[in-house]
């Protein structure tokens, strides 16, 4: 256990004789937590956690092979060499949705709402889909849509000719063949890792373009220097893809959904928080600017204005509203527990049995917000910059946007998903995943 201007460190034990290491803040209050996005940690969420923490219990945990979060001793030959998949250690969505199941089993022990920015905003979509008992609300902040090339493990595509000989070279578990570490360390590692590449990455996705704090370059620097963060730098690229699609795991969604997008993200633009928008029509959606991909570090009291009024919303809702959604998740989690002790770990165990979605309109939480659809809120931030919070309704702005949207109702229409109209949600045409 550790202390400091990143907040005290606490562990607990979990798979693969890891320790996994995370932060918890507050005494009382309805419990959120919170998912960093790739190549930070926990730590990342402190300028949000000294104010949250007045009227709300914080947690936020470092993802495995990401911040302090570690195995304690590498994963044995044996296991790495085995026929199936068993014991092996894939640096994975997958893996990683598991660690936050038994996270908030284990630590929280009850449902929460989980907050994720980019990388932890897909993992906050794949555990809500996966454990709708354990999500009360999701709360996303520029949340990556997509995540790794490999197709997933049992898809028709990875039982292809291609991918089977991959797999024999490497599957993108650890340990990682040392001829591969070796080209990836001799041509790219000491680059991507070096102070000036971290720098120069923070200022092209921050809105603030001015020189990052160096002790935020350098904690992110301190993961790269683990002796495991090669192999799991190597496995976090080669390993597959989660069975399911971001698209397909939204439309599995029952709980409430916020939409927390800096509008001057040059990756996950304004472009991919609409595709979201039109695909759960019920979600808030809420544009901060100027702010970039990590809004919760570079606007920290916007956004905690913003989640703090919008959880509250929440817990504000109608009792018989609240009460039947936990039912459904409790139906949802106890048809899954009756899939056998073999699918234990399969997304499929779960995502087979879906909850109704008993979401409110965007209208009515944004009203017992105080924040109605086209209005603002004007937040100062501790520098003196002034963000504007907007309610939008996800509506194309910009020629990009609209050729995006056409697309969009084509694929819909050619479907059968959107009717002639061009209402409805999007739900089952894929279209999310057109290309920007």
């Amino acid at each position: 256990m550790s202390t400091g201007e990143w907040g005290q460190e606490l562990y607990f034990d979990w798979e693969y004789n890891s320790q996994i290491c995370y932060r918890q803040k507050g005494e009382s209050g309805p419990p959120i937590l919170m998912l960093h996005g790739f190549g930070v940690g926990s730590w990342h969420f402190h300028r949000n956690w000294e104010d949250l923490q007045r009227d709300h219990r914080v947690w936020a945990v470092d993802l495995l092979g990401q911040g302090r979060s570690w195995p304690a001793q590498p994963v044995s030959a044996s296991a790495a060499d085995a026929s199936d998949d068993s014991g092996k250690l894939f640096f994975s969505v997958d893996t990683w949705t598991r660690q936050l199941e038994a996270f908030l089993e284990q630590v929280v022990g009850e449902p929460a709402y989980v907050a994720g920015n980019s990388l932890g905003g897909y993992l906050a979509v794949m555990l809500a889909a996966r454990r709708p008992d354990l999500v009360k609300g999701l709360t996303l902040l520029n949340a990556t849509p997509f995540w790794a090339f490999r197709p997933p493990r049992e898809s028709a595509q990875a039982r292809s000719w291609l991918w089977r000989a991959l797999d024999r070279a490497v599957d993108g578990s650890v340990p990682v063949p040392n001829s591969l570490k070796s080209v990836i360390e001799r041509y790219w590692w000491d680059t991507l890792r070096s102070p000036a590449t971290i720098s120069a990455m923070l200022q092209l996705v921050y809105a603030d373009k001015s020189p990052p704090d160096p002790p935020l370059v350098a904690r992110i620097v301190e993961a790269t220097q683990h002796p495991g963060a090669l192999d799991a730098f190597t496995s976090i690229v080669l390993s597959p893809k989660g069975e399911l699609s971001f698209d397909e795991l939204l439309d599995r969604l029952a709980c409430p959904v916020l939409l927390l997008y800096g509008k001057e993200d040059p990756w996950v633009r304004p472009l991919w928080g609409q595709r979201l928008k039109r695909r759960l029509p019920e979600a808030l959606y809420l544009e901060l600017s100027p702010a970039g991909h990590c809004p919760h570090h570079e606007t920290p009291a916007a956004v905690n204005r913003a989640l703090r009024a919008w959880v509250a919303a929440q817990e504000a809702r109608p009792q018989p509203q609240l009460a039947a959604l936990a039912t459904a998740s409790a139906s949802t989690t106890a048809s899954a527990a009756g899939a056998s002790a073999a699918d234990s770990h399969s997304p499929t165990a779960t995502l087979d049995a879906v909850a109704t979605p008993l979401r409110e309109p965007a209208e009515v939480v944004g009203a017992r917000m105080g924040l109605p659809l086209h209005s603002s809120w004007e937040v100062t931030e501790a520098d003196g910059r002034h963000i504007t919070i907007s309610h939008i309704e996800g509506s194309p702005r910009s020629v990009g946007e609209q050729l995006d949207y056409a697309v969009w109702m084509w694929l819909g229409r050619a479907l059968g998903a959107v009717g002639s109209s061009g209402s409805g949600s999007g739900r089952g045409s894929g279209s999310s995943g057109a290309a920007a």
